[in-house]
């Protein structure tokens, strides 16, 4: 009778966000089909709900499955709320941590915790936002599931309402990198903190453009506020965003050239004490301490897609000497031909065909962007390309690799679109063109 009460409330709330979708205002967007929103959302519904049926009868140990890692630890601070509302609001906000009150209701979590010197994630905020989300499902995974999943979406939408203009005379490619590649849905549509990594991303951007525009408090506001969301979630992926946004549009038209080389001088400067703030002298060090404790974890639970066990020392040049192998790592495997799960070979076969794509578009359709354009695609490589270098040296584990770079592919795959000459591209795809256009 339960399950079928959560049934009812999860094709209700399914409901509801398919109706905001064809009536709210945000998500009316010149030229295109409210319909193929809706439709690009259902995919991340049902994304969601196989990524969570896959950790729950497929991989059966929910302690070592990060959905239910942190939806346990959720349950156990939305409870306090009932008993103890002053220790749940020092959790919710951080404050008093320590005391004791509250210490003894982190005692039951495991994962909420999180080394304060740890460059890489952190638990607690996406735990608190699980939390939150548990009073409007009661309790129940697939539902919070769903709520994030819209969340997600929403700032999605909000990105491609902002980059549309590169893509003027053919819109449709865009929906690619930000709605359908595989990987991407599936990595970004269960309780991980990718869906909100790629809210918070979006955020940030879409802030940044519009600064252009209208240099406006709110929108500095949002831009530091979706920041903040994302160095909580995790800090690399903040500071590279901060260390790439040196090649963001400066423009106040996105046609125009950018501001002048002095101001990007001073940007970078800016940037460069902000990434040295938060890594310190001792960046190459960070990276190879965590690349160890990924090694040391693979090794006791016999991950049987570990690239590396040896354990290296914690300085710069070990960082360069599996430099090299991190790229290949990130970027290319897992190969067709590497031993591995089912699993595994889609998304082989997915990251191949991305990649080949990507090399037969720019051969054929190359045209070198300029202005705006030429700035924004520089982001996106820098940006994907220093989130596959993270990556690939700090975790040399293949299931995890195809995990954590999905913040690079959508990012990489967006340059690789910037470089084409539309115009020429859309005239060879004249049905599927006009089609998503209309």
């Amino acid at each position: 009778m339960i399950q079928l009460l959560y049934i009812a409330l999860y094709l209700f709330y399914v409901a509801l966000f398919i109706w905001l979708i064809s009536r709210w205002k945000f998500f009316a967007i010149e030229g295109v089909s409210k319909k193929h929103l809706a439709l690009f959302f259902l995919l991340k519904v049902t994304a969601g709900v196989a990524l969570t049926l896959i950790y729950t009868y497929y991989y059966t140990d929910q302690s070592k499955a990060d959905i239910y890692r942190y939806f346990r630890d959720s349950k156990i601070i939305s409870s306090v709320l009932f008993t103890d509302p002053i220790a749940w609001f020092k959790i919710m906000s951080g404050i008093g941590m320590g005391d004791k009150d509250v210490f003894s209701y982190m005692l039951d979590t495991l994962h909420f915790s999180h080394p304060a010197g740890d460059l890489v994630t952190n638990n607690a905020l996406l735990i608190k936002i699980i939390s939150i989300l548990n009073y409007f499902s009661f309790y129940n995974i697939y539902i919070d599931t769903l709520f994030l999943n819209f969340i997600t979406f929403m700032g999605l939408t909000a990105l491609f309402k902002m980059l549309r203009i590169f893509f003027a005379d053919f819109k449709a490619l865009l929906f690619i990198p930000l709605f359908l590649i595989p990987s991407v849905i599936f990595w970004t549509s269960g309780l991980l903190k990718e869906s909100v990594l790629f809210f918070g991303i979006s955020v940030y951007l879409v802030a940044w453009f519009k600064g252009n525009d209208s240099r406006t408090l709110a929108n500095t506001l949002f831009m530091l506020v979706a920041l903040l969301l994302v160095s909580l979630i995790k800090i690399y992926v903040a500071v590279l965003l901060v260390l790439c946004s040196l090649f963001l549009p400066l423009s106040n038209s996105i046609t125009g050239l950018p501001y002048p080389l002095a101001r990007r001088i001073l940007l970078y400067g800016f940037i460069v004490f902000i990434g040295w703030y938060y890594f310190g002298a001792n960046f190459c060090e960070k990276i190879i301490y965590k690349r160890d404790e990924f090694i040391l974890l693979g090794l006791a639970e016999n991950a049987g897609s570990s690239l590396d066990t040896a354990l290296l020392e914690p300085n710069c040049g070990s960082f360069f000497s599996v430099l090299p192998q991190a790229f290949v790592n990130s970027i290319f495997r897992p190969f067709v031909w590497d031993k591995g799960t089912l699993f595994q070979l889609f998304f082989a076969i997915e990251n191949g065909m991305i990649l080949i794509a990507s090399l037969v578009g720019l051969l054929f359709y190359f045209k070198r962007p300029t202005g705006s354009k030429l700035w924004l695609m520089l982001f996106c490589l820098s940006f994907a390309f220093t989130n596959y270098m993270v990556i690939g040296v700090t975790i040399p584990v293949m299931g995890a690799i195809v995990h954590y770079r999905t913040i690079a592919t959508p990012f990489l795959f967006l340059a690789v679109l910037l470089m084409l000459d539309t115009e020429k591209l859309k005239r060879y795809l004249p049905n599927s063109a006009g089609k998503n256009n209309s």
